[in-house]
């Protein structure tokens, strides 16, 4: 998969039985260049059928790094793409990938068009992941209520509740509009280890006129990263780049804890790119009053989970299992979904 921070892709070789056995075997990375970022960001239409060949290549590169490291039989590639616009309230939602393409390629099953059903069934299509943090939680042994914390372009969340209730939703702006900000004034990929945003100061007043903005502008589970962003850069022109970016990082972490007090949580296991960055973390720590743990923390690979997850859910679509349900993307009762790309019709 290929996160809205469009750093690169993630792949990740699991073996599973779809329920609560997943053993995780081996995980590979490949990243874009300044230069398909930049096109990607600034020239995403006029350079369309080049970045949906730059798209394609770089899942084709991730998934032959697996393949070059086992030789196990693969069964299924779950194939989730990039993610372009998420649009729910229209009942539309667009993961740029060519799944033909790969089948060919690799002639293993794949799955993908992961969200469209729970849309089409009522759902949000997002977040999907929960069925799978929820194993996590349970495998780890942590004290319920208990949550799992994605920060990616977007921050979303999985808790579990002391009754085993799964509850997943977005839940505030992730690495998004921080990368968003200081790629647009330096030309930087991102924040490294939010070393920029540590000497800043905290702009109170641009603070709260951001988050009464994007609790205006937010009803739903789940948010386009393009408008969060929009939303969360809104105001900063009037700051210098360190502090715009420190005001950036006490109203992501501002608006998680906000939302996570409700639910009284005892551990969260932070994961996804947003975990590396110091400032983020310190800023989540001094907030909260529940424990706050990375990823690695509890052995966690943070950087391939998601690409675990949709492992994952690629072989509960193949048993037509459910992974989305009422309490995670709203939809009207549990289900599937996902296409098969089965490879002997290719």
């Amino acid at each position: 998969m290929s996160g809205t921070s469009f750093d690169g892709v993630d792949a990740a070789l699991i073996k599973t039985d779809g329920k609560e056995y997943i053993k995780n075997i081996y995980s590979s990375f490949v990243k874009y260049d300044s230069f398909e970022r930049e096109i990607y960001y600034n020239s995403f239409f006029q350079n369309f059928n080049k970045i949906s060949e730059i798209i394609n290549k770089k899942h084709i590169l991730a998934i032959e790094e697996v393949y070059k490291k086992v030789s196990c039989k693969i069964d299924v590639i779950g194939l989730h793409g990039q993610t372009i616009k998420h649009n729910p309230k229209e009942k539309w939602t667009w993961q740029l990938i060519n799944p033909l393409l790969i089948v060919k390629k690799f002639n293993t099953n794949i799955i993908s068009d992961f969200r469209i059903n729970d849309i089409n069934n009522g759902g949000e299509g997002a977040p999907l992941v929960p069925i799978f943090h929820e194993k996590i939680i349970l495998k780890k042994k942590l004290k319920l209520p208990s949550a799992i914390l994605n920060i990616g372009g977007i921050s979303n969340v999985t808790i579990l509740d002391q009754s085993r209730n799964l509850i997943g939703f977005d839940l505030a702006p992730g690495n998004g509009p921080l990368d968003f900000l200081i790629n647009k004034r330096l030309n930087l990929k991102m924040d490294y280890m939010g070393k920029i945003s540590k000497k800043g100061k905290v702009n109170k007043i641009i603070k709260n006129k951001t988050i009464n903005l994007f609790e205006s502008k937010t009803s739903s589970n789940s948010y386009d990263r393009s408008i969060i962003d929009s939303i969360c850069v809104k105001y900063m022109n009037s700051l210098n780049t360190r502090d715009a970016l420190a005001t950036l990082v006490d109203i992501i972490t501002h608006l998680i804890v906000k939302k996570l007090k409700n639910f009284k949580i005892k551990s969260l296991i932070v994961t996804g790119g947003g975990r590396k960055n110091n400032s983020i973390i310190l800023s989540l720590k001094n907030k909260a009053n529940f424990k706050v743990l990375l990823a690695e923390d509890v052995n966690i690979d943070g950087d391939s989970l998601e690409a675990q997850a949709f492992a994952y859910l690629a072989l509960r679509s193949l048993k037509g299992m459910p992974y989305t349900f009422k309490n995670t993307t709203g939809v009207k009762k549990s289900c599937s979904g996902g296409t098969l790309y089965y490879a002997n019709c290719y």
